[in-house]
């Protein structure tokens, strides 16, 4: 089960008591000891500002120096590190790791598969783990992993130009991020006033991002910020009527191949020569809205349990989208969902206009169709090869819900065709194509 780190700790030194029972540590053998670990880094001056952040992380196994006596605090911290270390305070997986592969590649499927990298084009390839993490990138994921894993409501934060001096150049699909980590007291500005998001995370920085994004208590203190309520338990009322909703409007002006009229770009983009976002637009924020989604899950001992989601989507669909969740949530089914992906950068495609929606990835994979076995493009089976309950069949409340507003799933429709994917199958995907492409 992912726990959410709700414990509110009073000092740094309680934490430390805490930390030996909540926090998992990674080492090559389970047999390992959990720590503290005895650590001297002749680099890490005792009155250091990052000394105690950097001394519990490594105590208790949550990041490593360089060498026994070395941290090296000003050197970049790379994203596989910065994603292990994610998994590791988030407890997304197990003490130990087959890293044969790739040192961080299995720490990379994990928390792709929880959410975390939503909105990132950030693949498992050598080439992407091996490189710098920028301070855009950790704020996308500290924002993911506290909405989608430790299910902490979002907060608001009045003038954010006012607070952070380059706020007005930050890429749209980078805003969001910048706001909600730093609006937690997770991170700040340079002394400047300043992000400066394209900037490298260092390794001194990284100790106290995962310290204060893992125990909230250390979080730095931020002046007139607000809550974001979630909604409420219990059944909810689904008053929109699924014929209004913007997916069966929009077959008058986008076709069954995605090609969308001037009309329909207008209302989509506010631009009736664009057709996708990019994430840097300046007037993203307008038209790329968060709402917030109530899902079941299961837990380690086989019990559902209810998840609230923070998900992107464009907000024509915006509505719908908070109905067909709805319905999904108060089916007797119950499909429980453990990853959740609405609006991303990464392609031309309704996921870059924010009307496409990803479910559980990992057991709802991408596929090739034209030939058995279906090679795998993304995720690791589907309903046809595996009796798990993240599957998504073609009679499930899930295909169901979303058919009923007009959107369209990856997987074909109820007979199984193919209808917008010639050569490929997406059984994780919903858009609001009538063909799910």
């Amino acid at each position: 089960m992912r726990k959410k780190l709700s414990v509110r700790l009073a000092a740094l030194a309680l934490a430390i008591c805490l930390l030996c029972a909540a926090a998992p540590v990674y080492a090559d053998s389970v047999s390992a000891p959990m720590g503290p670990y005895s650590v001297n880094f002749t680099d890490v001056p005792d009155d250091a500002w990052y000394a105690d952040y950097v001394k519990l992380c490594a105590s208790w196994g949550i990041i490593n120096g360089k060498s026994a006596t070395s941290y090296c605090p000003d050197d970049p911290l790379l994203c596989g590190e910065f994603i292990k270390l994610l998994c590791m305070i988030g407890e997304l997986a197990p003490r130990s790791m087959d890293t044969s592969s790739h040192w961080a590649w299995p720490y990379w499927q994990v928390v792709n598969d929880n959410g975390v990298l939503w909105g990132l084009d950030i693949d498992g390839s050598a080439a992407s783990l091996n490189r710098p993490i920028t301070r855009y990138e950790m704020s996308v994921m500290i924002n993911n992993l506290t909405s989608n894993v430790y299910n902490e409501n979002p907060v608001s934060l009045d003038s954010p130009e006012a607070r952070i001096s380059d706020y007005a150049s930050i890429a749209g699909k980078y805003v969001e991020g910048v706001l909600q980590s730093y609006g937690k007291g997770i991170l700040n500005g340079y002394d400047d006033g300043a992000f400066h998001g394209e900037s490298t995370l260092t390794r001194a920085q990284a100790a106290a991002i995962v310290v204060r994004a893992g125990w909230p208590a250390e979080r730095l203190a931020v002046e007139n910020v607000g809550v974001v309520e979630e909604p409420s338990g219990g059944d909810t009322t689904v008053t929109l009527d699924p014929q209004s909703s913007f997916a069966w409007q929009s077959r008058n002006y986008i076709d069954a191949w995605g090609n969308v009229s001037a009309e329909g770009r207008q209302i989509l983009f506010g631009d009736a020569s664009k057709s996708y976002f990019t994430g840097s637009e300046a007037n993203l924020a307008d038209y790329i809205v968060t709402v917030q989604v109530r899902t079941w899950d299961i837990d380690s001992s086989g019990a559902k349990y209810t998840r609230t989601w923070n998900l992107q989507v464009n907000k024509a669909v915006a509505d719908e989208v908070v109905a067909i969740f709805e319905e999904i949530y108060n089916d007797p089914e119950q499909f429980p969902i453990h990853a959740l992906g609405g609006a991303r950068f990464t392609d031309t495609m309704r996921h870059a206009w924010g009307c496409a929606i990803d479910i559980n990835p990992v057991e709802n994979y991408q596929c090739y169709t034209t030939s058995e076995p279906y090679t795998a493009i993304v995720g690791s089976t589907c309903f046809k090869y595996s009796d798990s309950p993240y599957c998504i069949t073609p009679d499930s409340s899930v295909v169901r819900a979303f058919a009923k507003y007009g959107w369209g799933w990856g997987g074909g429709d109820a007979d199984n065709n193919y209808s917008g994917w010639t050569t490929t199958a997406d059984y994780m995907h919903f858009s609001i194509l009538e063909s799910g492409g």
